[in-house]
């Protein structure tokens, strides 16, 4: 027979360090936060200027418009000018536009302003709109005036459903909303969403929980929400926690899972440092768990401990 082999001991490969990497993977880090908060505050604000201000500045607008407007169909009388299409009436110059209306000059010349190369307009009631937009609507002046009144607005309503009175009136309110058929879904999970982010009680985990999930043999952290569903418990015979469990690398993303209890353990961690674990990819571990992970794990066989002694 021939002799046992030695064994060989494992080939370790070194690490490469890419300093380049490195580099991009912590610039992106600091990069990443402020730009996905440039990008929701754009978002926020897109949103309520297109549901909101726009259809405000539309209906202002309108009003002005009837209340300034001197749009004429005919001017009896009135003498031409040496400008083409400008005639003197009353001792007010007139434009004549496409459509046979007539409107002051000094109006038509204001609406002009800023058009750049899109066709000026051809009806009274076009011009009158430009002439407003640009004299009492400018964005300088419109969206300042537009913050103040939004927040004074959300103070208000604020207090008011602080009150008893405002309660009860937001009561009804709801209750109405919550019975119409395909409102009350949307209405529903909107303020559900909006509760999370806007509430000053902050959502609250029990505890921070490990299961085997997908397979047995591989374990998942999540945190336990509330104890929940009587008809799951009854089946199942003892009590079953609704567990969150986060999705890498948003803390704030996940699904829940029903886990009974006798399936599942406490860690000895705080639900911030989970936290930190998902977020970080499982590198930051709590300073309590390190201790319990280097005494538990068995040391490797070194390659003289593989080498069998020599026999006699």
């Amino acid at each position: 027979m021939l002799p046992d082999q030695p064994a060989t001991s494992p080939i370790v490969v070194p690490r490469r360090h890419r300093p380049l990497r490195g580099a991009l993977i912590r610039g992106l880090g600091v990069l990443l936060p402020p730009l996905l908060t440039i990008v929701i505050l754009v978002w926020i604000w897109q949103t309520v200027k297109s549901y909101v201000l726009q259809p405000v500045t539309a209906e202002i607008s309108s009003m002005i418009t009837w209340s300034v407007q001197d749009i004429r169909t005919e001017l009896p009388g009135a003498k031409p000018t040496d400008q083409e299409g400008v005639y003197l009436w009353h001792g007010v110059r007139y434009r004549e536009l496409e459509d046979r209306e007539f409107v002051p000059l000094d109006v038509y010349a204001v609406a002009l302003r800023g058009l750049g190369s899109n066709p000026p307009p051809t009806t009274g009631w076009g011009v009158y709109r430009r002439y407003v937009e640009t004299e009492y609507m400018r964005p300088i002046v419109v969206v300042p005036v537009f913050l103040v009144v939004f927040v004074a607005l959300m103070y208000v309503l604020g207090s008011l459903v602080a009150a008893e009175v405002g309660q009860a009136v937001w009561h009804y309110f709801e209750h109405a909303i919550t019975h119409l058929p395909v409102v009350r879904g949307v209405y529903g999970a909107a303020k559900q969403l909006t509760d999370y982010l806007l509430t000053e009680k902050p959502l609250e985990f029990s505890r921070v929980v490990a299961f085997e999930h997908p397979a047995r043999g591989q374990w998942q952290i999540g945190f336990v929400a509330s104890e929940g569903f009587a008809e799951i418990r009854q089946l199942a015979g003892e009590p079953v926690f609704a567990v969150l469990v986060h999705v890498n690398p948003i803390p704030v993303s996940g699904y829940i899972r029903l886990v009974p209890k006798s399936q599942m353990m406490d860690l000895d961690m705080t639900v911030d440092q989970a936290i930190h674990y998902i977020v970080s990819f499982g590198v930051v571990l709590p300073p309590q768990q390190i201790p319990q992970l280097t005494s538990n794990v068995p040391a490797l066989p070194s390659a003289a401990d593989s080498v069998p002694s020599p026999q006699r």
